[in-house]
């Protein structure tokens, strides 16, 4: 099916978005359990809507090759693998994904692309920063929370064959 604007945003339960274009609250001190918490939620949504986002590309952009589109499903898969970790992570620690509003401002820019070249970068992009956050929070809580850090380390590594994918597609010097 050819692109025809955004869709409209999925039921995003069990978490709890602000309204759009409000920002949501900045994460809490990394010391405590709240801040942790905060950055396990963020993650966690920010893997649902790529997870929803790549499902989307791949029903819409019939200016993509078949292979890609398969890859983008293929890799809404693996978000969903990296949501499960972060929820069951969040379980255990007694972190609700309601407990603190979050932002689909990442959604909305990804199916707000016009195309398939579009898209794939603005997802390498997203993907590329929450690579760096999770290395960094990796190694931030390696000392007081090893098994986040864990998650979050795994999760970095698996976002960097996710940003190559976009390249292979689509080389820098062809970038929009």
């Amino acid at each position: 099916m050819p692109w025809t604007g955004p869709p409209s945003p999925p039921d995003w339960a069990p978490f709890v978005t602000v309204a759009d274009g409000a920002k949501a609250p900045g994460p809490r001190k990394l010391g405590g359990p709240h801040g942790i918490g905060d950055r396990m939620r963020v993650a966690a949504f920010a893997e649902l809507q790529a997870r929803e986002a790549f499902r989307w590309g791949a029903d819409v952009f019939d200016d993509a090759p078949g292979d890609l589109r398969q890859a983008w499903r293929t890799l809404a898969d693996e978000e969903d693998k990296h949501l499960g970790w972060l929820l069951d992570r969040m379980q255990e620690l007694g972190v609700t994904p309601e407990g603190r509003l979050v932002s689909a401002h990442l959604f909305r820019g990804l199916t707000g692309c016009t195309s398939a070249h579009e898209f794939a970068w603005y997802m390498a992009k997203a993907e590329d920063r929450g690579r760096i956050a999770g290395e960094q929070f990796a190694a931030k809580l390696e000392a007081v929370d090893p098994v986040s850090a864990g998650i979050f380390g795994q999760i970095a590594r698996e976002e960097a064959d996710h940003i190559a994918l976009a390249m292979r597609y689509f080389p820098k010097s062809d970038r929009a």
